[in-house]
């Protein structure tokens, strides 16, 4: 495998055991490939620098240096991309949690799935109809758009209803008004999706780069429910 991939798969955490143990091997024998990852190591580094003075003067001090990792002809790193880079991402054009940290898009995208309708059972080829079969009839085909407007247009409305829009407003990426609903869900006291909120609450955060309010969501789950319990308690360690 090339070293520059290599490399770039280690500081996006997405090493395979076997590269794991080739990146290991390659550290303890070859020298030009040590320097070069102490070198983008000190990058990352310099990156966490939460003052932007801080991060010129130390990307000032390893461009003086550069030289102990440019000794070889075969070179794989052009320090002035490196530094241009670096200051896109300190400047943000760029997120360091797409280079180097947590990628909150991909824990979202693995850890989201829609929730099941659990409260009004569907048969099939019934031919009675009412708005409340028709929501989640368009619910569970995933037409959110109209799930929501039958939900709303419903006389009596239940409990449930506003998780089940919360859910479709997530579902179209309408993050904000999925989070109020949500909100309003951990706020009732007999509600049945009170647990749920809270881990669609912690995702929602999550995907807007938001880690403490996500942490806040993940702990409460972890200490009142049991519900994705174990996948909250690994969301919370990938996000140290």
């Amino acid at each position: 495998m090339d070293k520059e991939q290599l490399l770039y798969l280690y500081f996006s955490n997405t090493l395979t055991p076997e590269q794991e143990q080739m990146f290991s091997n390659l550290l303890k024998t070859d020298s030009e490939f040590k320097a070069q990852f102490n070198f983008e190591n000190n990058i990352k580094q310099v990156i966490k620098a939460e003052q932007s003075e801080i991060l010129k003067s130390k990307l000032q001090g390893f461009e003086n240096n550069r030289s102990a990792v440019q000794h070889s002809n075969k070179s794989w790193f052009n320090w002035r991309i490196a530094a241009s880079i670096v200051f896109f991402i300190a400047a943000g054009w760029f997120g360091y949690d797409a280079f180097f940290g947590v990628n909150y898009n991909d824990l979202y995208t693995t850890n989201y799935k829609n929730y099941p309708n659990t409260v009004y059972t569907i048969t099939r080829g019934e031919d009675t109809s009412s708005l409340e079969r028709d929501a989640f009839v368009a619910y569970e085909t995933e037409d959110y758009t109209l799930a929501i407007q039958k939900f709303n247009e419903v006389q009596h409305q239940q409990p449930y209803f506003n998780f089940y829009k919360a859910q479709s407003y997530l579902g179209l990426d309408e993050l904000e008004k999925a989070k109020d609903l949500f909100l309003h869900e951990t706020t009732i006291n007999e509600s049945q999706f009170k647990a749920e909120a809270n881990w669609y609450l912690a995702l929602i955060n999550l995907k807007q780069q938001n880690k403490t309010e996500a942490t806040k969501y993940l702990e409460t789950l972890i200490a009142n429910y049991n519900y994705k319990k174990k996948e909250a308690k690994t969301l919370l360690d990938s996000l140290d």
